[in-house]
């Protein structure tokens, strides 16, 4: 089953302020989401955000987060940011 996905208006301005590269990667994750937006592999780094209603999921893309929530057969982009903390290991 393919979901669907609707993005934000502010993670959609997110992905404007990109350089190309950056946000051709997030689509390309975001497109590999509509497969099976529940399961952590490889191309998708997914992580089930605790205690938040409604369940609100993760995915690391490099440097970047992609914060989503899931009603029937839609996936809903919330948010979109660039990731805490300061380290060297990026």
């Amino acid at each position: 089953m393919a979901f669907k996905v609707a993005i934000s208006l502010s993670a959609q301005k997110y992905m404007k302020s990109l350089d190309k590269p950056d946000a051709r990667k997030i689509k390309a994750r975001i497109n590999e989401l509509r497969q099976d937006p529940y399961t952590p592999r490889p191309q998708c780094d997914i992580l089930k955000e605790k205690g938040k209603r409604p369940p609100l999921y993760r995915m690391r893309v490099g440097k970047h987060r992609v914060e989503f929530f899931i009603e029937g057969d839609t996936i809903f982009v919330s948010r979109m940011f660039l990731r805490s903390g300061d380290s060297d290991y990026s």
